[in-house]
């Protein structure tokens, strides 16, 4: 599945690329339509090339497209993977290596070397973590690996979603 998640959504967006979701945030099209912000006409013309689902909190936006698109009531994070595991089934199942970069949507890339990366990251990441990905982006290059962040993403999927 893919999804294109509207402005006011951005931690969920990060979320889902972490999760390995293709997941389009409705701000990282500013510099493609050099609009800010990217009108709801331009985010639809956009999923619907790219046949991506639009996830959104605005119900005017959501009842002129239907049928292309999840509507998400509440507030926080959490709140929202809940629903969208409700809606569409998801799984938040976390596997490094099937993740996307949480800061552009790019593929992630093991790093083979890690001595490579040294200057890059801190130094206690360095000492305590032995494997690490990079974003396939050239222009972004971030640096992930698999800590104690995403344990606590994790557990708190499982507690809050009741997820097994």
């Amino acid at each position: 599945m893919k999804f294109l998640v509207d402005a006011m959504l951005g931690k969920l967006a990060r979320f889902l690329r972490i999760f390995g979701y293709d997941t389009i945030y409705a701000n990282d099209l500013i510099p493609y339509y050099n609009i800010d912000p990217v009108p709801d006409e331009k985010l639809l013309e956009y999923a619907l090339d790219s046949r991506r689902t639009i996830i959104t909190k605005d119900l005017a936006f959501y009842l002129k497209i239907k049928d292309n698109a999840i509507f998400l009531e509440g507030a926080g994070v959490y709140n929202y993977l809940k629903q969208l595991k409700l809606k569409l089934n998801l799984e938040y199942n976390f596997q490094i290596e099937h993740g996307r970069c949480s800061v552009c949507n790019s593929s992630l890339v093991k790093v083979s070397d890690k001595s490579s990366i040294k200057d890059q990251i801190k130094p206690e990441s360095f000492r305590n973590y032995s494997d690490f990905y990079q974003c396939s982006n050239k222009e972004c290059s971030q640096i992930f690996w698999e800590g104690p962040h995403i344990t606590d993403i994790v557990a708190k999927i499982k507690k809050i979603i009741d997820y097994k």
